[in-house]
């Protein structure tokens, strides 16, 4: 449990954050890891939400920055990184950093595919949907839903006969 919970992404050059959807609000702050294109609470690198427990939920989106052909090698390293600063029931301050390094991959995916989590894309894209039904007229936002799980499942999709 934490109150007055301060979220900032750090990211490499390769990608930047969109935004994110749950229970907090925009900071403001800008920095190269700040996207154009916004997604719920965008526009920011930092956030604060009022209170943290261990059943809150937060979806970060991200876009990669430079999607030309060839331009990313198949081997190349990036990171993420979340720090997040609460105060503690106690009265201390507490700071909590999470880092996780991937690697990109070619462009038909196939070293993701066995490790992709189904049910974690179909929770981040229906959080998508709801925030974008906030600026959309919602018949819009359910043909996007649509097209996107077509794309997805054409993508992800193991077809046996």
């Amino acid at each position: 449990l934490g109150f007055n919970a301060k979220v900032e992404v750090f990211t490499s050059r390769e990608f930047k954050c969109c935004g994110a959807v749950g229970g907090l609000s925009s900071l403001g702050k800008k920095s190269p890891a700040v996207a154009e294109t916004e997604i719920g609470e965008g526009g920011t690198c930092q956030w604060v939400a009022g209170s943290m427990d261990k059943n809150t939920t937060i979806g970060f989106y991200f876009d990669i920055h430079n999607q030309q052909a060839g331009s990313m090698p198949s081997n190349k390293q990036s990171y993420l990184q979340f720090q997040t600063c609460y105060l503690h029931p106690s009265g201390r301050k507490r700071l909590r950093v999470t880092t996780v390094s991937h690697r990109y991959t070619d462009a038909n995916m196939s070293d993701i595919v066995t490790g992709f989590d189904q049910e974690a894309a179909a929770v981040i894209m229906a959080r998508y949907a709801v925030a974008k039904c906030d600026n959309e007229d919602p018949h819009d936002v359910l043909r996007w839903v649509d097209r996107m799980l077509i794309r997805l499942v054409a993508k992800f999709a193991d077809y046996r006969k």
